[in-house]
């Protein structure tokens, strides 16, 4: 019940919680005979991270090096994919609880950023835009000594296919999210990485560099009257309210029009 998970939360003050986060983090060519008690400890983290008792999920939170050793889990070279698969989604639940002001953000923030080359799943790409749903996040994100690069490489994933596309769609709606706030916007205008990812997501990987350089400088012009050139060459007009002007288009999703309204602000940012 979810009573247990914080009875094993409270022993001891953490024991257990460090016994299973040595044993998740113990990526060791020479103990690979313990995959499944791995698999099983990660398992269990993530379990205890899926509880409703807020107790649970901040001894979690606060438990030093727990964060930390998800994220490094996640790059080991000898660690089994499911136990990686358990790490990325207890990553995941995470950054959806943990918020400024809480104490824990900022270990996790740097968890995430070297989480930030797992693109199997979308996990930590919807981990990041998790955080940035929250407004009082965003500043704090951006600020974060290697985020922005880190987002920005998840959201220029190389590849084809579903699972790709949700990795690089999530970070870019995290950058999005992140664009809103003033401050935070001034920073992502100013990385080269966050600017790339959007134009790419905004116009498409397929189009020659000349047709993106040239792009990129339609959004620039349009930023002082508040037009754009979508995808497909039309042009329009996006209102005060950050709504597109134009009549509806059928075929461009509102993710894609939201991704583009962020890197019109960003270039005005500029």
């Amino acid at each position: 019940s979810d009573q247990n998970t914080v009875r094993l939360a409270r022993y001891r003050d953490g024991t257990i919680l460090e016994a299973l986060v040595e044993l998740v983090g113990s990526d060791d060519p020479v103990l690979r005979t313990h995959d499944e008690a791995r698999a099983n400890a990660a398992e269990t983290l993530f379990n205890m991270a899926c509880s409703e008792i807020s107790e649970t999920t901040d001894r979690m939170a606060n438990h030093a090096g727990l964060l930390e050793c998800l994220a490094v889990t996640l790059r080991g070279e000898h660690t089994g994919l499911e136990v990686k698969m358990y790490c990325s989604a207890t990553l995941r639940r995470m950054a959806e609880i943990i918020r400024h002001p809480m104490i824990a953000q900022g270990a996790l923030l740097s968890a995430l950023v070297k989480a930030a080359t797992w693109t199997n799943t979308d996990c930590i790409a919807e981990a990041f835009r998790a955080q940035a749903a929250v407004p009082e996040n965003c500043v704090i994100m951006a600020h974060h000594h290697g985020l922005l690069n880190g987002l920005s490489r998840l959201a220029l994933t190389r590849g084809e296919g579903e699972d790709v596309e949700k990795v690089r769609m999530a970070s870019c709606l995290a950058i999005e999210l992140m664009s809103r706030q003033d401050e935070a916007r001034a920073l992502l205008s100013q990385n080269e990485g966050i600017i790339m990812a959007l134009t790419k997501a905004s116009y498409g990987e397929d189009q020659q560099e000349g047709d993106m350089r040239r792009s990129t400088m339609s959004e620039l012009q349009g930023s002082v009257t508040g037009g754009f050139v979508d995808a497909s060459g039309r042009s329009g007009t996006i209102n005060d309210d950050g709504e597109d002007g134009r009549e509806s288009d059928d075929d461009m999703s509102l993710q894609s029009r939201r991704i583009q309204v962020a890197l019109k602000n960003l270039v005005s940012a500029m």
